[in-house]
């Protein structure tokens, strides 16, 4: 691979090489929701998204009220001390899940959804289970399984769902889908896992339910605003407007930017146990090499943004500013999840709080002001600011990625410009945005050819393993 890899240690193979995997099933998921919403949205309409979405961010934001923190700490506990803390975690995980779907119930009425309740109960306390299940494969670096079980469970829901739409079950389609995804993802997993026959005496079993419950109270602070951050805004938007279109298409635009952004999400993502478990810092690294690799895909995405909305669904196109808006806030987004990631693995609690609750409060504020004004577009703008605002605080934690920060996001900024400033197809404004993105990463020496290459290969190698 690159000078760079090779320059950093094994510890980096490892997290390309389990973040390759991890991606994979965010693709994978990905793939097979665009797949899933394209074909619900022909069977069942635009408006049986609206609907849909609002379930699952209700329930959704449900999960991440109760559990928000616990995917890291299952992973560094099952690390840590073996698969008998897998009993501990699904046993906390049943009951936070529990607590969940009490939650998601009024979550759903709110919105004026109150037939749909036992579903977005359902899909809250199946996603717990299947959110520790994953994390419990993560945990053991079992990161290929972790990619099969998200296959099989992508797949599950593309076909109930799918099937469902066609026999005429409309908003019902979709979320039946939904709940049969972390349910497969669940039973995959265990089957991986194999838990142990018998575990220690009881008092084992409490301690590491305890220990668990701590850890996930340490990082709660980061998932919190983090996961809230995306689910939220959807859940506040369908409150405010209460029209299911608008609310369909935000949200089919935030799925859409965050697919992107899970390319760098997932190297980090690999990064963090592996970080934790060897005491070595894997994160600026993964925020490099992931944001480069991301980099060509959005120099691409930012001008064909109508041609891909229009190619899922007509009525979606309304929402074309506001999916090149939500790629512009992929960089600096990563950039946060890159410090968040390091200071979880120092833990310092206090600083991940503190950005945390910034992050949150700013959203929340922003979020009803921008939406009456603009709409979609206002939410998406909400969005862009809130990740923006926090880069100053970011760099104060690793100022080495500020000149990275600048050549990446300045590519996707010159694109937007292009996009709306050169009177030329959008086709070919994609292609002169790829060209000028590989040139300018290779000329700065952010990410050369040769290192691009080098991590090609190096991922190519790592599935045929």
């Amino acid at each position: 691979m690159g000078d760079a890899m090779k320059d950093n240690g094994e510890h980096i193979r490892e997290a390309v090489a389990g973040g390759t995997w991890i991606f994979l099933g965010s693709l994978s998921n990905s793939i097979a929701g665009l797949i899933f919403w394209l074909v619900i949205t022909w069977l069942a309409g635009v408006r049986s998204i609206g609907i849909a979405s609002s379930i699952v961010s209700a329930s959704s934001i449900a999960v991440t009220f109760i559990t928000a923190g616990m995917n890291i700490a299952v992973v560094r506990e099952v690390a840590a001390r073996g698969r008998e803390m897998i009993i501990a975690s699904l046993l906390l995980a049943f009951i936070m899940g529990s607590i969940a779907a009490i939650i998601a119930a009024p979550l759903a009425k709110a919105l004026g959804y109150s037939r749909l309740t036992v579903i977005a109960s359902l899909l809250a306390i199946l996603s717990v289970m299947s959110m520790t299940s994953q994390s419990s494969l993560i945990g053991l670096e079992m990161f290929k399984e972790s990619f099969i079980s998200t296959l099989v469970g992508s797949l599950s829901k593309l076909g109930v769902g799918v099937l469902l739409a066609v026999i005429g079950f409309k908003e019902i389609a979709p979320l039946i889908g939904y709940i049969v995804a972390p349910l497969t993802i669940m039973c995959t997993a265990l089957m991986f896992i194999r838990l142990p026959m018998n575990v220690r005496e009881e008092r084992y079993m409490v301690d590491g339910i305890k220990k668990i419950a701590l850890m996930a109270v340490s990082n709660y602070p980061y998932v919190f605003s983090n996961q809230l951050l995306t689910m939220l805004n959807v859940y506040i938007f369908a409150y405010l407007v209460r029209e299911e279109i608008a609310t369909g298409t935000l949200y089919m635009t935030l799925m859409i930017a965050l697919a992107m952004a899970s390319i760098p999400s997932s190297i980090l993502s690999a990064a963090l146990p592996i970080g934790t478990r060897r005491g070595t810092n894997p994160f600026s690294e993964g925020f490099r090499i992931g944001l480069a690799l991301t980099t060509p895909i959005i120099a691409v995405a930012i001008p064909l943004a109508d041609k891909l909305l229009r190619t899922i669904n007509p009525d979606l196109v309304s929402g074309t500013l506001a999916l090149r808006i939500l790629m512009l806030s992929i960089a600096p987004l990563i950039l946060m999840t890159t410090i968040i990631m390091r200071l979880n693995k120092e833990g310092a609690v206090r600083e991940i709080a503190l950005i945390g609750i910034m992050r949150l409060t700013l959203l929340i504020i922003l979020l009803p002001i921008l939406t009456k004004i603009m709409g979609v577009n206002g939410a998406a703008i909400a969005f862009l600011i809130t990740n923006i605002a926090l880069i100053p605080a970011a760099l104060i934690y690793e100022r080495t990625l500020l000149r990275c920060l600048i050549v990446l996001w300045g590519l996707h900024i010159t694109t937007l410009i292009i996009t709306y400033a050169m009177p030329f197809s959008k086709v070919f404004v994609a292609l002169i945005g790829l060209l000028i993105s590989i040139a300018v990463m290779h000329i700065s020496g952010i990410y050369k050819i040769d290192e691009m290459c080098g991590t090609i290969r190096f991922i190519v190698y790592t599935l045929k393993m």
